[in-house]
Parts: structure tokens; sequence; C-alpha cells
């Protein structure tokens, strides 16, 4: 279901896959989760380190300083954290995340910016939950961050899980603010937060989503290219769906982890409506 002008113009790597995931029962509103990944593209020898199969990008701590990329007045940015859980551990860890999410909150009063909890339901590691958090930049998340490890109740929740996880993996993305738009998305936090409002009242079933990740070619012109060509054919894409099955959650790029990867998160009523908003894209001339 790729864009075929994407595929013409910004090159990007052949293999991909599709995970589809289920809700974790009454975590949040974002409940569901379905993942797609593209293989890295060989970097010209000599350009990083042979060991390396992409260019990745990394921020540490030096002491309470932290490097800033983003600046206040942008969008804001996206942290994905990915976890593997212990698989004996992986439903009391569910159990334990529930009340953190419900009655004791813990949560999301430590991280105003929470938007999403994801279990993988098939097409990836079953054992992987996933959660995706909104800062305005870099500074408020080190302080989100801070706070929280000097806050008990969070301590507590860290404590008892942490043993139950085997990795946890954290990246950083982007809005793609110029393809949202034109899908329709001019506020992306805000829509985020109203889907997740709308599946935690019980307005409706939070469905399923998918998570499509495409891993571009080395360089800085990929992802602008890719970006304009998204904005130029999700309109025609979204008209093909007649039923408006598939629901366009969010856009977004790399800017710590791996570099030059574009993600895109859809919400559908069940798993078979996705493969239905797929094939009815077929037909949409300039998508």
């Amino acid at each position: 279901s790729l864009p075929a002008r994407p595929l013409r113009n910004c090159p990007v790597d052949s293999t991909m896959s599709s995970t589809l995931a289920r809700r974790a029962p009454d975590l949040v509103a974002l409940a569901s989760r379905a993942a797609a990944s593209g293989t890295a593209v060989r970097a010209p020898p000599g350009s990083f380190a042979a060991s390396a199969p992409y260019p990745q990008s990394t921020l540490r701590h030096h002491g309470r300083g932290f490097a800033s990329t983003a600046a206040a007045s942008s969008p804001g940015l996206y942290e994905m954290r990915t976890y593997v859980m212990h698989p004996e551990w992986r439903e009391a860890y569910l159990h334990i995340a529930e009340r953190a999410l419900g009655p004791t909150r813990v949560l999301r009063k430590s991280h105003p910016g929470f938007l999403g909890f994801w279990i993988t339901n098939t097409g990836g590691d079953v054992n992987e939950v996933t959660h995706l958090y909104h800062y305005a930049d870099y500074d408020e998340r080190e302080a989100v961050r801070w706070r929280m490890s000097r806050d008990s109740e969070w301590g507590g929740f860290d404590s008892e899980t942490r043993p139950m996880i085997a990795s946890r993996r954290s990246e950083i993305f982007l809005p793609a603010t110029k393809a949202l738009s034109a899908a329709g998305v001019d506020d992306a936090l805000e829509h985020m937060r109203k889907m997740a409002d709308a599946s935690r009242v019980g307005a409706r079933d939070p469905g399923v989503y998918e998570l499509r990740t495409y891993q571009l070619e080395l360089g800085y012109n990929p992802i602008p290219k890719l970006i304009d060509e998204m904005a130029t054919g999700l309109p025609s894409k979204l008209r093909s769906d007649a039923a408006g099955l598939g629901e366009l959650a969010w856009m977004g790029y790399s800017d710590v982890g791996k570099l030059n990867q574009f993600v895109e998160l859809w919400r559908y009523p069940s798993f078979q409506d996705h493969i239905r908003v797929r094939e009815a894209a077929r037909g949409a001339a300039e998508w």
C-alpha cells in the first residue's frame, strides 16, 4: 500500500513488515498498536563506523546539562519508549500498568504529556509494549524525567516493574506538520488527545492501530521529499476511504535514535478494516 511516487522519488528500503496490535484492556485511549519497519540502507564506506547499519543519534546526560535541538516554539517532540517484557511477566506488567493509569494515576500524574500505551498483537514481538509521550522540547523532557526520579510514587512503580522488563528503547520523533495539515490535522497534539479522550470515556472502541515505519536512504533530502509527496497524495487516499474506516492519528520523523525514519500512525475499527482501507487506496491516483 506504499504510494508509488515516494517509492520513485524518495528511495525506501524495499523490505517492510506490518505489525497489528490489540488494546491493553482498560489501559488508555490509544490502546492498540501495529507497526511496520524497514531494514537500513548500507552507507558508503568510511561514512561512519562500519559496525553501524544506519546512522544513529543519541543524547546523553553530562551532569545536569542536556543538549536541546528542538525550539520551544516548535510543535514539540514525541518520545516513543518501547519495552520488551520477559514473557512470564508480561501479564503482571500490564496489570500493574493498568493500576498506574487508572486508580492511582501515577503514570498520568508523573507524565503530563502521556498520550498512549500499546501492546503488539501480531507481526512483531508479542512481549513488546510501547508508550508515547509529548514534550514541548528537550528541556521539558529533562525536567519531567528529573521530577519523576524524585517522586516516591513513580519510584515505587518503577521498582516494581523494572525486573519484568528485558530491554528498553527510547526514540524521539518530530511531527511531519506539512503532511498532517494536508490530511486535515493542523494541531497534531490536540488531535491525538481528542482521539485518546474518545476512547477513554467509552465513546467508541479503541480499535486497532497501525504504526508504519519507513527506513529511508541516508542524507538530508529523503525526509523532506517524502513529506512533500505524502502531503500531495494523502488527500486522495483519504477520499478513497468512502466509509471513513481509517483515521490518521499522527505522522513524524526521527530526530534521536535511528535517523531517517518516517512513521505513520493510523486507527481502524478492526484488523480487517485496515486491509479494506489499504485496498481502496490503491485506486487513489495521487497516492
